[in-house]
């Protein structure tokens, strides 16, 4: 082969074996870059994407090895056979391309870091295919086996790029900490297993009555997303209330280290991500450490293990405690209850629905109220408090009333949220795949989820790896459906007549 030729086909290599990568790039993405959770969906999944880079590679390799093979003494006709290997990999990338993914690939800066030495990898493993063989009646055929080897290249280009990663990091980090320490706000941390999301949202709405108030958006509960917020969102708000999130032990430490909250709040602790904490007491450990050394802080004194290891740390809040809630009202249509603080009672009325919202509540209204507001705003407030995103949220039309608690479940929100729908006088319908993350806890809470399924629900329609283990928990439930997208259930649940409430109880993401 010319030497010219053989730079061609591997550049040409190179580009298609970095575009056949891009599915695996975009669960490191959601894995957090971590080759752990990039494992993980691998087991998940039964390897069933490598397999298909071996059918890419079979395939291409038996049709070029044909082709040479016929046409060895053709000349220049003998590399057309390099056509196969193209066209297989470009229809092997357009059919995962056309695949809905419900959180696409995202295109950042470090993508495109890994991209290009992904790329550069994968030219330099296309030349050695090549080149030993060049003169022999093998050719190019084995550019071919090379799809066998772009997982590998990729998690290769991912390791080499870490360093790089870690200082540029670094310095989203210093900047948003040299902003901070500027404008010194009054930081708020705010974790645990659930919850965190709706405390950091009614905690916001009760501060604004009296503050200029900067809360991290979204899901953003991470040192890079934390870091990000405060770089580009916050602008000097009296108040900065930051959602710390923790997967791993140590999180939360580091969270601290970087952010400085003065403050702080512990909405619950669950077996929410026992996959990666491996223990209850790792977790435990990990939540109550943000306690430590702040001027102030509330728990959830209703949590036993809070109950008994905040105690002297942080004001517990629930049925007893310096904080407390009574007389709880909660249907479809909303919650009230008695709130006491400091002798002081008022009653309490907000559109949010859920066991929990009573206890959220009084735990925010205790942070709000030793931050000088007055529980007449914070009624006031409750009032107004709009429904938090895909967290039990409300949503009528029609005949339909849509429960959407699609957000990151776990065994006792999506026990909180059967207890709601089950307030519903007519067809009740649950679409769900169940939980992830609770590592030897799984098969037992999913277990029992199809059990409360079985008590509450008419219908249910259950997806991913988890549903018949759901299913086996449910009995002789009847009107069970396992379907294989959301899709699916979505045009199953057109079939059954109206009126009716419909629970979406978690959306997995695509490395599930």
């Amino acid at each position: 082969m010319h030497f010219g030729v053989i730079i061609a086909f591997c550049a040409l290599s190179g580009v298609l074996l970095t575009l056949v990568s891009l599915k695996q790039m975009q669960i490191l993405q959601l894995s957090s870059y971590s080759y752990h959770g990039v494992w993980a969906w691998l087991k998940r999944t039964k390897f069933d994407f490598l397999m298909r880079y071996f059918a890419l590679a079979f395939f291409s390799f038996a049709s070029m090895a044909v082709f040479v093979a016929c046409f060895s003494q053709a000349g220049w006709i003998s590399y057309f056979g390099f056509a196969f290997y193209v066209i297989l990999a470009v229809l092997f990338v357009v059919a995962v391309s056309k695949q809905k993914s419900k959180t696409p690939l995202k295109i950042t800066h470090r993508i495109w870091r890994l991209i290009a030495v992904d790329f550069i990898l994968n030219v330099g493993l296309s030349f050695v295919a090549v080149w030993f063989v060049k003169d022999t009646i093998v050719s190019y055929t084995l550019m071919g086996v090379t799809p066998l080897l772009s997982f590998l290249t990729l998690m290769l280009s991912h390791g080499a790029l870490l360093p790089l990663e870690k200082i540029i990091a670094n310095k989203f980090v210093v900047k948003a900490v040299r902003k901070l320490d500027a404008t010194k706000p009054l930081v708020v941390g705010i974790t645990g297993s659930y919850g965190k999301t709706t405390a950091k949202k009614v905690l916001a709405t009760f501060l604004h009555t009296k503050y200029r108030v900067f809360a991290s958006p979204n899901s953003y509960n991470t040192p890079m997303g934390l870091s990000k917020c405060v770089n580009e969102e916050y602008n000097g708000e009296e108040i900065f209330i930051a959602e710390m999130g923790a997967r791993h032990v140590g999180d939360i430490k580091y969270l601290k280290k970087i952010f400085k909250p003065q403050y702080a709040m512990v909405t619950g602790i669950g077996n929410q991500h026992l996959e990666t904490f491996k223990t209850k007491e790792n977790i435990v450990r990990e939540k109550l450490c943000l306690l430590d050394g702040v001027k102030y802080a509330v728990a959830n004194g209703d949590v036993p293990v809070i109950a008994e290891q905040a105690a002297g740390k942080a004001d517990l809040v629930g049925q007893n405690g310096v904080a407390t809630y009574s007389d709880v009202k909660t249907d479809i249509n909303g919650t009230s209850f008695v709130l006491n603080i400091d002798g002081q009672s008022v009653e309490i009325r907000t559109r949010l629905v859920g066991d929990h919202i009573p206890v959220v509540l009084t735990m925010c209204a205790a942070m709000a109220y030793k931050l000088g507001v007055s529980l007449k705003k914070i009624k006031e407030a409750a009032e107004k408090l709009p429904f938090v995103d895909h967290r039990l949220e409300v949503l009528r039309s029609g005949e339909f009333i849509i429960f959407d608690d699609s957000y990151n479940s776990n065994p006792i929100g999506a026990n909180n949220a059967l207890r709601i729908l089950d307030t519903y006088q007519g067809t009740k319908v649950i679409i769900t795949p169940g939980f992830v993350e609770l590592g030897a806890e799984s098969e037992k809470c999913l277990v029992e989820l199809g059990e409360q399924i079985a008590k509450v629900c008419d219908y249910a329609f259950l997806l991913g790896p988890n549903a018949e283990i759901i299913k086996k928990g449910m009995g002789d439930f009847g009107n069970v459906t396992v379907v294989g997208s959301l899709a699916e259930a979505m045009n199953k649940l057109k079939e059954l007549a109206p009126p009716m409430a419909v629970l979406f109880e978690n959306d997995l993401p695509d490395n599930y």
